[in-house]
């Protein structure tokens, strides 16, 4: 049966029979949360996640702030974020990323360093600033497997046969289901939470900045430079033959598709730039004003992200709204830079 129609448990079932998903190795005892703070919007963001954690965390953990060097190049953080990741218990790890800053995307290879930072935890997990803890993590038993992620929230089309072969690789037979739709594509995992273990950890990092260096270089993703680093992942998982887990949306709950439903919430929320219906979500708007009161004095720092809505009064937040929904006039007088401003004002 061609595997492009088959189910997505069809397609897990043969891989866990195939020899390339074996038996699991022990399941972790603790956990070490990784995320990128930098100078800018991450240092909100990340004050909001780590806050997040710290209330709904219940395994064995520690958490780590990893922020990108030199300071000319990625900015100081505030002496006050210092502060709060000290009271939070939060470890924070310095490192030298060389990849130029000013093309799209190479912002984005700062997480592939978290994968460097030193832990005596069972399972690394990488999470993207912008993601939020909704409910208790206890760990899992699917974390036995050396790597979990879930896939793209939506396929991409990409030419994936001139990928693949631009690092050596023949295309994958495996296909997967994208987290918010019905297609399909080649194994292709969303970066925003991943998880691995421990002593892979290094070796993933160096395959995938090679891989990263390899596409960039031979142009083969020139239409699309900002989802490099995410391409390049699951490169590195072919190349190391890595075991995986493929998550569902309960650990990586894009909130732009669906609204929450507060008797099934996920674990992990993915906030990307909202659209308005976001805004209106009564349980994300008392957590996010009950994690600021817990902290304060990071109330100024949510306020520059895109979490800022929850703050807000409604009526401002229906101005926001109005706004949005106008967008498209406001960029026909305005123009691209002044509308956009003010949308997201």
């Amino acid at each position: 049966m061609n595997i492009a129609l088959k189910s997505q448990k069809s397609i897990q079932s043969e891989l866990q029979s195939s020899g390339y998903s074996s038996e699991p190795d022990p399941i972790p005892d603790s956990y070490a949360f990784v995320f990128v703070c930098q100078q800018g919007e991450l240092e909100g963001l990340s004050l909001l996640l780590a806050a997040s954690l710290k209330r709904f965390l219940q395994c064995k953990y520690e958490l780590i702030a990893a922020v990108p060097m030199p300071c000319k190049k990625w900015g100081t953080l505030d002496s006050v974020t210092d502060d709060l990741f000290a009271r939070m218990n939060i470890r924070v790890e310095y490192f030298e990323n060389p990849i130029e800053r000013d093309q799209i995307g190479n912002a984005l290879t700062n997480k592939i360093y978290c994968f460097d930072v030193p832990t005596a935890m069972d399972k690394l997990v990488f999470l993207d600033s912008d993601l939020l803890c909704l409910r208790s993590f206890h760990g899992h038993h699917r974390f036995a497997m050396p790597f979990n992620a879930a896939p793209t929230f939506l396929a991409t089309g990409r030419n994936w046969e001139a990928i693949y072969q631009s690092v050596g690789l023949q295309l994958p037979r495996e296909q997967m289901n994208p987290l918010f739709s019905d297609e399909w594509q080649p194994p292709y995992f969303n970066s925003g939470f991943v998880a691995v273990r421990r002593s892979l950890a290094k070796e993933l990092a160096s395959v995938w900045r090679d891989c990263f260096a390899t596409i960039t270089a031979c142009g083969v993703m020139n239409d699309n430079l900002y989802f490099r680093e995410q391409v390049s992942l699951s490169l590195a998982l072919q190349k190391m033959g890595l075991r995986y887990d493929v998550l569902d949306k309960s650990y990586n709950f894009w909130v732009k598709a669906h609204p929450l439903q507060v008797d099934d919430l996920p674990y992990f929320l993915h906030h990307t730039w909202p659209n308005p219906p976001v805004y209106h979500q009564p349980f994300l708007i008392d957590l996010v004003r009950s994690l600021v009161r817990d902290y304060p004095e990071m109330e100024p720092f949510v306020a520059q992200t895109r979490w800022k809505y929850y703050l807000r009064p409604t009526w401002l937040t229906a101005l926001n709204c109005q706004l949005f929904n106008h967008r498209l006039m406001l960029k026909q007088l305005l123009g691209e830079t002044w509308s956009q401003a003010l949308v997201r004002a």
